[in-house]
């Protein structure tokens, strides 16, 4: 009987440190629609533990912070309300988290970081304004209702250096065309457009960020 406990225990301990270790690994990469002026540094946080203090860039994605556990609070260092809750998926170790603002806080969507459904080259779409958005990019089209996201792969470059790009929103009156503007294509990054009502002009703006994705390691290099 005493064996059985001593291995039981020996059983406990070693899957128990093998998920500290798990959690280790895993790690995060933030981008922000937009940030508060006052927002100052953040952490990922449990009841047991959080991350090191970072910042919420809004231009660029955050360099690959470790995360204290699957499930998680972001939150303002020294304060104890939480900004976003995020469950990373079950799979995976390498995540990227994009936080959308929301009445309180932000409203995570997650992205596996190696998803092969989001390959260099392509674009993740995001509505966050208050009235559908419709756009190209080649021939690849899109029409996106509000507060909904998709991965879009470009078709359709011209002389093969570049697309046709065009952006715009849907309202009563018909299509009001936003952007129209030509992107080179890229094979080494992948970008994130944000669509969102603008404070200042109270009418549907977009920003795009852009992603360097390192190429695959091929066997023998």
């Amino acid at each position: 009987m005493m064996r059985l406990a001593t291995i039981f225990a020996l059983l406990f301990t070693a899957l128990a440190s093998a998920q500290e270790g798990a959690k280790g690994d895993l790690k995060v990469r933030f981008l922000a629609e937009r940030v508060p002026a006052d927002l100052g540094q953040v952490v990922m946080a449990t009841d047991k533990a959080k991350s090191t203090a970072f910042d919420l860039p809004i231009h660029n994605l955050s360099e690959p912070q470790s995360a204290p556990a699957r499930a998680f609070a972001v939150k303002q260092v020294g304060k104890d309300a939480s900004l976003a809750t995020v469950t990373l998926p079950d799979a995976g170790k390498s995540f990227i988290v994009i936080l959308i603002p929301a009445a309180t806080g932000y409203t995570p969507v997650v992205i596996t970081a190696n998803d092969p459904s989001f390959k260099a080259g392509d674009v993740y779409f995001y509505n966050h304004g208050d009235k559908p958005v419709l756009g190209y990019v080649g021939t690849a089209t899109f029409v996106l209702a509000p507060g909904k996201g998709q991965i879009l792969t470009p078709k359709g470059a011209k002389e093969n250096t570049y697309y046709d790009v065009g952006f715009g929103v849907r309202e009563k009156e018909g299509d009001r065309a936003l952007s129209t503007t030509r992107w080179p294509v890229d094979d080494k990054q992948r970008a994130y457009v944000f669509f969102f009502v603008n404070p200042t002009t109270k009418r549907l703006d977009f920003r795009a960020v852009d992603e360097f994705v390192e190429p695959e390691k091929k066997e023998g290099t």
